[in-house]
């Protein structure tokens, strides 16, 4: 599916999916704001720097490559109605937005748990009432946070490097997110990425001017950006490319609900 929009916010919407709502790819201005709505988000700065701020959480010159396929990525993670704002940079971000199961509502202490509390000033910790503990807001269930390449598991397979962007078992709700560059020449069966999670649908986001798509009931030239909803976590598919490399992001929705 390609991208509608302007020149600021181009997007693909997925009405007929149960977890994936869009994805979109956000050329701000500077300085420029989105706001999440409904829908836990997931951000990959494609290219270019900038200094961001989610929720009430800046984080400055945050991003480094001069193409998608040029260097380590970084993200952030956004849950659902949270403001999210850049400045003082110009470059390309990557937006997917995923519904959140229905979960029971949390009381008490519980409830506590799920955002910063009692921020102790100049530290960037917050009080957690379950453990008794001070711990980085960021790291707090409902807490906007970035994560830098570092935070990244890199995997090798079949002549292409694999960045867990959001494994499995990170603290969001509904996505995981896995970041590659296929080489030109190259194929990369995603059923060969190894301890993918469990999904009931994946986006594949596509960036390449030479490269294929194979799966079930899809078998699609890339002319260039291209999203899809995927079955599962896309066991069955496959990316070509010939003569020029593609850039892949897989965003596997529902985390086995």
């Amino acid at each position: 599916m390609r991208f509608v929009g302007d020149d600021r916010l181009r997007t693909v919407a997925f009405p007929g999916a149960r977890w994936l709502d869009h994805v979109g790819l956000w050329t701000p201005g500077d300085p420029d704001q989105l706001t999440t709505g409904d829908f836990e988000t997931a951000v990959i700065l494609l290219h270019g720097t900038f200094d961001l701020v989610g929720g009430g959480t800046a984080w400055p010159a945050r991003g480094a490559r001069t193409n998608e396929c040029a260097g380590r990525p970084m993200a952030v993670f956004l849950p659902p109605k949270t403001p999210f704002r850049v400045g003082n940079g110009k470059g390309t971000i990557l937006l997917m937005a995923a519904r959140q199961p229905v979960v029971r509502e949390a009381t008490g202490r519980e409830l506590l748990a799920q955002k910063p509390l009692l921020p102790l000033a100049g530290s960037g910790k917050s009080f957690d009432p379950t453990s008794g503990e001070w711990k980085p807001a960021e790291t707090f269930p409902n807490a906007p946070e970035s994560l830098p390449p570092r935070r990244f598991e890199r995997i090798e397979v079949g002549g292409c490097v694999v960045e867990r962007v959001f494994a499995p078992d990170y603290k969001a709700a509904t996505l995981s997110v896995d970041e590659v560059v296929v080489p030109a020449g190259r194929t990369l069966a995603v059923r060969d990425i190894p301890r993918r999670p469990r999904a009931d649908e994946t986006m594949l986001f596509v960036r390449g001017a030479n490269a294929s798509v194979r799966s079930e009931g899809i078998d699609s030239a890339i002319g260039g950006d291209t999203a899809m909803v995927l079955r599962g976590a896309g066991d069955d598919t496959a990316i070509t490319t010939t003569s020029a490399p593609a850039y892949c992001v897989f965003a596997y929705a529902g985390k086995g609900n």
